[in-house]
């Protein structure tokens, strides 16, 4: 650990160092810089309707052109808002698996959530993902083309007056090139230095023809081609932080469940069949990281064009095309059954009735059952099960119109269609129906599960042995695969069609200036389906749950925007907009901005505005939900099972090796662990028609100044309360045992020492077991919560000449969390910036050189540490049960890492460029909140990955 942190500290002042030598350099050479001749003109800035020659707004908006993206490193869009300092993370298409919409990546700002940040492109909507995130519905930023990208401009505030729905916590607009002549091509490849895992590559062609102001016409046209290999574990954990090892004792190693299994009673005894190199201490193993994925295969195929006709008399028609095809592969462990796995909790969506899977012992009549006693578990792996999860989906999106300018005026309308499509196979789960055929009825047992005695008590002695049944270790059929593993999935579809027009210009002469006005509205229909397949509705697959939703509404707004010149150097921005949403009354948005430039080098600015959210077609229609949310901590029964599972440990340290009781004794303290602490809680979600918009209060006060010649420097203070939030109240609110919120009922069996999941009867009274386990809850969804998050966003930029080293660059990008509190966490009294997930400072520093035909530069990136506790509702990791379960350090530690990029264009019409992501090499900070106590994967495949480069080549024909 230590030599970690030395190398991070290195790293750290490495890289200020660098900045710091530009910066002051920079300051003594502002007399060498040349001034600006770039043309001045009027142009719409993400946030306003209204065009302006001014570069900063009344509003923080933060521009990243193409050259900063190509410095970066990054191959996707995904990547690239993910390097923002006011970036919180959303759902990866890399960990989504597990969610109700893989596949697909999403964006959120601020900490307030995929839903509420808006993506634009080129200052129009997307179409939304065809699955959504549970009942969090967003657009997929992996089905926008990233070299036909020319700038993207984000908006830190609240925009809903401009922009209507979901645009509380911001707004990222995404702008394509135009006017661009020209065919490129251009590839990329990445890889790790960790034996080239982690591959990915990236081909595109871009071309445009005709010159717009000479030819009347202008085409772009763009196809990029994405790749990313399937990574697994089992290379990668010689890579990963020793000190999980500390917190897992079977991290890494071999299971006992595996193939052809393993007979344990009162000793461990390998089925005949098992290859001699994998018989470990009496017991036959598995290599489980082998179907561990770090990152799943993803194919991608983005297409984008855009065109622009010259129609005389100041008219233009326009119009865009894009199209995705994007394919991802999940591959999951194979199905595994055996003791000390507890029992599986779902449901029927279709009648609501719980669901209980239990794994049993084998009878008397067994030929595997060497042990010749009732009970007697089989440690088992499915290797031959089709275990995987494809996602297919596609995007498309075309809109056409026309734009103009009459007078003083400017007009534009266009009308459009978009819409997704997208289909989930997966694999590898049983079948209820499936296993009772091919296996036997799990529902008849006696005993306690966990002690390893379960005595199959049903009338067909076959269990596990059925004649045209599923045999463990022998080649069974595709019918009998088939039938145990059958197909399941989800269907989405999304279609949205929308008209538009809006009108600009100057309404009046003022003595300060133009009164700019910006008026205009929409009309949109949408509808959105997800239809899960058959099994799932009747909660035929053991463990899943399923969503469904079929809605469709028509929506309309308008709005209008005044640019007021009060007095010369001081003007006043207002704007309002009304939505229309069904079954809702019509959402006033208002917003007031100002913009006062009391010096050339000074520019004060601030606005306030009222935002707002409305209900998706998930959250309002008619849906049933079954879900299970995972690492789930029982308060009532975890401490007792961390305490049993410390003294399995503890019994296990305490034997030989070799001696085939340890490994028992690891994997039921393992089980114990997951079974309380760790756990998937089954969830069913009801909508709730009667919902309301949620509403919020965006506020912004900032100060942009320009020290010396080209070099600025920006404070923007926000703040952000969010009130009506739809949503279900967190697990740990719901099990903290205060007061339940309406519409939520928590069901927990009684406790029956004689068939308890995870205590024996002894251990029942031994640790102070009192309460029963734990078998789901019911919610309905609510405006039940609030959000309120403050904090200071700085950015700072700046370029200097020098006669002999060339042109440096610097820039820092910033986001200091004053504060973040959240109703559905604690309660809104408590500050949670500093504790989990909720860390005070994001930001990065870049600095970078350019003489001549080279451009080489350093990208710093920090994020500063926060607790491991979540809230003073979080008992699970708060600094008590830190300490019981032995965690030095209750906190996850700040991470940096330092990045390099290097640009050549000294061959004609060609561009080569290198990257070297985390430079020094340098380790996450342990997570062992996210790794778990017990875990068996690593929370970041930072440490996998370790130092990544990247190579890209473009080549220009003319």
């Amino acid at each position: 650990m230590e030599f970690r942190e030395k190398i991070g500290v290195n790293a750290v002042r490495v890289a200020l160092a660098v900045f710091a030598t530009g910066t002051l350099m920079a300051a003594h050479a502002q007399e060498q810089t040349t001034p600006n001749t770039d043309k001045v003109e009027r142009v719409v800035i993400t946030g306003s309707n209204i065009k302006s020659i001014d570069t900063e707004s009344t509003s923080p908006v933060q521009v990243i052109k193409h050259e900063d993206i190509m410095r970066q490193g990054v191959t996707n869009v995904a990547d690239l808002i993910g390097n923002l300092s006011a970036s919180t993370g959303g759902l990866s298409d890399i960990g989504g698996s597990n969610s109700f919409a893989p596949g697909a990546t999403s964006v959120s700002l601020r900490n307030l959530g995929e839903q509420s940040t808006l993506v634009l492109l080129n200052g129009r909507r997307l179409p939304v993902y065809a699955l959504a995130d549970y009942t969090n519905v967003f657009s997929n930023v992996d089905a926008i083309p990233l070299d036909a990208i020319e700038r993207v401009e984000i908006l830190k505030t609240g925009a809903s007056a401009i922009y209507g729905s979901d645009a509380v916590a911001g707004v990222i607009n995404i702008i394509t090139k135009s006017n661009y002549q020209g065919l490129d091509v251009s590839a990329d490849r990445t890889q790790s230095s960790h034996g080239g895992a982690f591959a990915t590559t990236k081909a595109s062609i871009t071309g445009g023809f005709g010159e717009y102001d000479k030819d009347g016409y202008n085409v772009l046209l763009n196809a990029d081609f994405y790749k990313r290999e399937s990574t697994m574990w089992t290379n990668l954990l010689q890579y990963t932080d020793p000190a999980l090892l500390k917190y897992s004792p079977n991290f890494g190693k071999y299971s006992t469940y595996s193939y052809p299994g393993n007979i344990v009673d009162a000793t461990v005894t390998p089925v005949p069949g098992c290859d001699p190199s994998l018989i470990q201490g009496g017991a036959c193993k598995y290599n489980k990281y082998e179907r561990f994925q770090a990152v799943p295969e993803s194919q991608r195929a983005n297409f984008y064009g855009s065109g622009t006709l010259n129609l005389g008399g100041g008219t233009q028609a326009f119009g865009e095309v894009l199209y995705s095809k994007i394919t991802t592969k999940y591959i999951s462990p194979f199905t595994y059954y055996g003791d000390g796995l507890g029992t599986i909790g779902w449901g029927n969506p279709t009648t609501g009735q719980s669901l209980t899977f239990n794994y049993l012992g084998l009878p008397v009549t067994n030929p595997l059952n060497s042990a010749g006693e009732a009970g007697a578990a089989l440690r088992y792996r499915f290797v031959d099960a089709p275990t995987f999860q494809n996602v297919d989906s596609s995007e498309y999106r075309a809109i056409g119109g026309l734009r103009g300018t009459f007078k003083d005026f400017d007009w534009e309308t266009a009308a459009g269609v978009m819409g997704s499509k997208t289909t989930t196979t997966q694999r590898g789960a049983f079948s209820s129906s499936g296993f009772i055929q091919t296996i036997g009825d799990y529902n008849k047992y006696t005993g306690n599960v966990s002690s390893a005695n379960l005595a199959y008590t049903a009338t067909d002695p076959n269990f596990f042995n059925q004649p045209n049944g599923y045999h463990p270790g022998q080649v069974n059929s595709a019918a009998v695969l088939n039938t145990l593993f059958p197909a399941f999935g989800y269907q989405g579809k999304d279609s949205q069609a929308f008209v538009d027009a809006k009108l600009s210009g100057t309404l009046a002469k003022l003595p300060a200036g133009d009164l700019g006005f910006a008026v205009g509205g929409e009309v949109r229909h949408e509808s959105y389906s997800n239809t899960p397949s058959a099994n799932l509705l009747v909660g035929d697959i053991v463990g899943y749950g399923a969503s469904s939703s079929d809605a469709s509404r028509n929506t309309s707004s308008l709005f209008a925007e005044f640019n007021i010149p009060v007095f010369k150097k001081f003007e006043i921005s207002a704007a309002a907009r009304v939505d229309k949403y069904p079954q809702l009354a019509a959402h006033f948005s208002p917003r007031l901005a100002f913009r006062y430039t009391p010096t050339d080098s000074i520019l004060l600015r601030g606005t306030i505005e009222n935002g707002f959210r409305a209900p998706n077609m998930v959250e309002s229609a008619q849906s049933t939900k079954f879900a299970y949310s995972g690492g789930t901590s029982d308060p009532q029964r975890c401490q007792q099972a961390t305490n049993l599972q410390n003294d399995l440990n503890n019994k296990a340290n305490a034997l030989n090796p070799n001696d085939p009781q340890a490994a028992l004794l690891y994997a039921r303290a393992e089980a114990v662990y997951s079974a309380e602490c760790s756990f998937g809680l089954a969830i069913k979600t009801l909508n709730n028609p009667d919902l309301q918009p949620e509403t919020s209060q965006s506020i912004s006060v900032g100060i942009v100044i320009e020290p010396i010649k080209n070099f600025t420097a920006s404070f923007d203070y926000w703040h952000i309360d969010r009130k009506g939030t739809i949503g279900i109240p967190s697990i740990a609110q719901v099990l903290n045992g205060g007061p339940l919120p309406a519409g939520t009922t928590l069901n927990r069996a009684a406790l029956n020492p004689a068939a308890d999941p995870t205590f024996t009867t002894a251990e029942i009274a031994a640790y102070g077991v009192t309460s029963g386990p734990l078998q789901n809850v019911t919610q309905m969804m609510e405006n039940l919560t609030q959000q309120i998050t403050s904090g200071v966003d700085v950015e700072l930029k700046g370029k200097a000449k020098f006669e002999n080293l060339g042109t440096l660059r610097v820039g820092i990008d910033g986001t200091y969390l004053i504060s973040y509190k959240d109703s559905n966490i604690s309660d809104i009294t408590e500050n949670l910036a500093g504790q989990y997930g909720f860390a005070h400072v994001n930001a990065n520093a870049t600095a970078a050189l350019e003489t001549g035909s080279f451009t080489n530069g350093f990208r710093l990136n920090y994020n500063n540490g926060y607790a491991l506790q979540q809230g003073k509702y979080d008992a699970t990791w708060n600094n008590a049960a830190c300490k019981t379960n032995k965690v030095s350090a209750c906190y996850v530690g700040s991470s940096q890492t330092v990045d390099y990029f290097f640009v050549y264009t000294g061959f004609k019409n060609t561009v080569i460029s290198a990257n070297v992501l985390n430079v020094f090499n340098q380790l996450a900070a342990t997570d062992i909140r996210a790794f778990g106590i017990g875990g068996a994967i690593p929370s970041s495949f930072q440490d996998a990955q370790g130092r990544m480069f990247r190579l890209s080549l473009n080549y220009k024909f003319k």
